[in-house]
């Protein structure tokens, strides 16, 4: 995740995977440009690899093309996490009070661990974990998320 905006006020953390998106499209139009030139000797073949790389397009986009933003507003007095995709729109908001602090999730994949961040949050008498991503990764965007959130929420803190 990256910040769009640090201030004493407002913290704005986004992850907008575009390029992600731009190599799964390429990638699929590859296949719709291979199985397009096979039409002329091989309609069926063809066809069947037009569609797929389609079809994969598709489905991938669906599953991984997800815009997730992570706004602290201290004047608002709320923190707000939303997760946009093509088929759906979430939206979560908690009071910057009910938010004691950001965590490092870990998972193994493999053999080497993988990252998220994810907020705890304290509602009604019990403490709740909440993912910022969905999906674990490795490298130091996570920990690198937390850190700023933490730092955010510490500051100006009684």
């Amino acid at each position: 995740m990256k910040a769009t905006r640090d201030t004493p006020d407002q913290l704005i953390l986004e992850n907008n995977p575009i390029w992600l998106v731009v190599f799964i499209n390429l990638f699929a139009l590859v296949f719709v440009a291979v199985g397009l030139f096979m039409l002329p000797d091989q309609l069926l073949v063809g066809i069947a690899i037009t569609l797929g790389g389609l079809l994969m397009a598709v489905a991938f986009n669906l599953a991984f093309a997800r815009r997730t933003q992570l706004i602290l507003d201290r004047t608002a007095n709320r923190i707000e996490l939303r997760r946009r995709s093509l088929l759906a729109y979430y939206r979560q908001v908690w009071s910057v009070k009910d938010v004691p602090r950001a965590i490092l999730q870990t998972s193994m994949s493999g053999d080497s661990p993988t990252y998220r961040a994810a907020l705890e949050v304290h509602l009604y008498g019990r403490d709740e974990i909440h993912p910022i991503t969905l999906v674990y990764t490795s490298g130091q965007g996570p920990s690198r998320a937390v850190a700023q959130i933490n730092d955010w929420l510490n500051r100006n803190r009684p």
